[in-house]
């Protein structure tokens, strides 16, 4: 009894931050919406926390709640948040102010709404350090120079004094990592701070954030949807779904013996640079509850394939499975492991054969933009945003289109669908030049070339029915006058995505983002196209919802026999449903292969770097991580010889001065190198 209470006293000095029962619900008129539903774990000192859950998961408003920055009324917090021995719910107002930014300070997702676009980067940082250090301005100056330099910024002070508009984005991320910790707070808060980075960015602010935390002995609370990002920063992860927290424990606990059905099936749902492209995904049916709207017993049971009676009657309690692994699961001790499959998912790309013939050709393809001079952006000059690009589709094949923000991808898509005009280069679809073609004629191929875009809220109009919506091709290509044949159409078509016929009638809001990405999809394939585009088409979507699509878009192509041009800046997902893929970067495409040899051997050193950066979901596996130097330039100002040369790892002088070809380096394996 006397160790217990030790060993009990001994947890107490170590935890920083306890939550028990918190509860932060929502009275907003007739509904009551449980945003975050009796919530309990801790942080420890010195340690970092990964916090994974989809959309509407409660993740955020955990944090808000933490922090107290929810108003209330109309929500209103209730269980305990304790920190450092003080219950945060029961302070003064003036209290918690001392706590904002001096002991637990926060980063958001996105920096540039963070960030007073009016103000410079040092004098923001300053302005934190002022008011919780007390510091004169020269002194909080000259302390917010040095977190910039902490944070790796090259050329700090002069840094200090730009604006937020003139740094990128990781650039302006770090900023927002040096203004939290400039008051060296005992807890921080990341609240997706790496979600709206591209990849090789993303592992230079998790490298970052892991080695101050080291540094500076501060806890991290890291939220997420990522379980790749979760598994290269965390030491313990707490998943969360509907307002519940659903399981708790140490990372390697929770990705190799998962203890709740949600966890195990996220773990299963995601695309992986190192499984087979060939196998289906294991899809999370359903969707996430409404928050006013909670099903009785276990809130995962409707989607929760080892569901039996009890989980629908009753709600099972927190059970700790072993020393600090929680779980509320009625099952959990009959649950298996990740990498042992229920049955072998089906074989997608077994039917499906690739014709010789030739279904899109980009030769020498150019899209400049000319940007005028705008006061506080710089000078005039040439945006080139596509540089002299050519590749093939074949009928039949998915091209897997690769890069990072900027790298031209979706220019390109675009110019392809003629929604912007080349500045020169042809695109020719089944052998005929559409940059040619008059605007008449350009409708009519476009029956041939649809496109399905990122945004399923921003593509399909709010005031059109789904009938409406999904109908409408046939109309604009004239393909039936026949009001029966035109529903049957639909119907079948909405069938085909996995949709009822119920949902014809129905409006874009009443749907959830993977029911509006499947009607965008149907509304591409009803007219009968020969290739599709898609654009970031699963980039929008929660991951079990991101599962579903893929495998109908495989399934899609299979049956249809489609040819697509898959862009997104996600590889894992490209890999998975691409037969090959091309990377591109700053507007010039510099590696094209097999999508199993662009993931394994790359040959390229951007290629090679961008794979090294991808997150992979198992905290036991570290690839060797390929850094890069800088920032991407900007396309306004390429540099001469290879574009790559100023951030690349193995550059030789001929790289400076001399542009490498993109030549074939073995059959089928293109390269833009000279040492490849």
């Amino acid at each position: 009894m006397k160790q217990s209470e030790t060993q009990k006293r001994q947890d107490q000095a170590e935890t920083l931050l306890s939550l028990k029962n918190l509860k932060s619900y929502f009275h907003l008129e007739e509904n009551l919406i449980k945003a975050v539903n009796g919530v309990t774990f801790q942080v420890k000192k010195n340690e970092i926390v990964g916090i994974v859950g989809e959309s509407g998961s409660g993740k955020s408003v955990t944090a808000l709640s933490i922090l107290r920055l929810l108003p209330t009324p109309p929500c209103q917090l209730s269980g305990e948040i304790r920190f450092q021995g003080r219950d945060l719910l029961q302070i003064s107002e003036r209290q918690m102010q001392d706590v904002r930014g001096g002991e637990i300070s926060m980063i958001f997702q996105e920096p540039m709404t963070s960030l007073n676009p009016v103000l410079s980067i040092g004098y923001q940082i300053a302005e934190s350090i002022r008011l919780h250090q007390h510091l004169q301005k020269r002194s909080a100056w000259d302390k917010a120079v040095e977190m910039l330099n902490l944070v790796k910024i090259p050329e700090a002070a002069r840094r200090a004094r730009q604006y937020p508009h003139e740094l990128s984005g990781g650039m302006r991320q770090r900023a927002m990592i040096a203004m939290a910790l400039s008051s060296n707070p005992a807890l921080l808060i990341a609240d997706e701070p790496t979600t709206a980075l591209d990849v090789t960015t993303q592992k230079q602010i998790l490298y970052l954030i892991k080695d101050l935390q080291h540094q500076l002995g501060t806890s991290v609370m890291f939220i997420t949807h990522n379980l790749g990002v979760v598994a290269e920063i965390a030491d313990h992860v707490a998943i969360m779904y509907a307002g519940r927290l659903l399981e708790y424990g140490e990372v390697h606990d929770i990705f190799h013996y998962p203890k709740h059905p949600y966890s195990l099936c996220l773990l299963r749902s995601i695309p992986r640079l190192d499984a087979s492209k060939n196998l289906r995904l294991e899809e999370i049916p359903g969707r996430v509850p409404a928050l006013n709207e909670l099903p009785q017993g276990c809130i995962f049971h409707p989607r929760c394939p080892y569901a039996i009676e009890r989980c629908r009657e009753q709600e099972p309690p927190y059970t700790q499975v072993d020393d600090g692994h929680l779980t509320m699961c009625w099952r959990y001790d009959q649950l298996p492991q990740p990498d042992k499959k229920v049955s072998e998912p089906a074989n997608l790309s077994a039917a499906r054969e690739t014709s010789a013939m030739s279904a899109l050709r980009v030769v020498h393809l150019k899209k400049y933009f000319s940007v005028k001079k705008i006061e506080m952006l710089g000078k005039a000059g040439i945006v080139k945003a596509v540089d002299d690009v050519s590749f093939e589709v074949k009928q039949g094949e998915v091209l897997g289109l690769v890069g990072e923000s900027g790298c031209g991808k979706t220019t390109l898509g675009m110019c392809i669908l003629r929604l912007l005009e080349a500045t020169e280069g042809q695109i020719l679809i089944n052998g005929r030049d559409v940059t040619s073609l008059a605007e008449r004629e350009m409708t009519a191929m476009r029956q041939h070339l649809q496109v399905i875009f990122q945004d399923p809220y921003g593509s399909l109009n709010p005031r059109m029915k789904i009938g409406q919506i999904v109908g409408e091709p046939l109309l604009v290509h004239k393909l039936t006058a026949n009001p029966q044949e035109k529903q049957a159409k639909i119907i079948d078509m909405l069938e085909k995505v996995g949709l009822d016929r119920i949902h014809i009638d129905k409006y874009p809001h009443e749907l959830s983002g993977g029911q509006r990405q499947r009607i965008a999809i149907a509304r591409a394939l009803i007219v009968s196209p020969k290739i599709v585009i898609c654009d970031e088409a699963v980039s929008a979507l929660d991951v079990s919802i991101q599962a579903q699509i893929i495998n109908l878009l495989k399934e899609l192509q299979t049956t249809l026999h489609l040819t697509y041009l898959f862009i997104s800046h996600d590889v894992s997902v490209v890999k998975h449903i691409s037969d090959r893929i091309a990377i591109m970067y700053l507007g010039k495409m510099v590696e094209l292969a097999a999508a199993e040899t662009v993931c394994q051997t790359p040959k390229h050193p951007y290629t090679q770097a961008l794979i090294s950066s991808v997150p992979i979901p198992d905290p036991e596996k570290k690839p060797e991580y390929i850094a890069l130097k800088d920032e991407i330039p900007s396309p306004m100002h390429i540099p001469p010889g290879c574009r790559f040369h100023p951030r690349c790892p193995f550059m030789q002088e001929r790289c400076r001065t001399e542009e490498p070809e993109f030549r074939e380096i073995s059959q089928g394996w293109f390269a833009a190198c000279h040492f490849a």
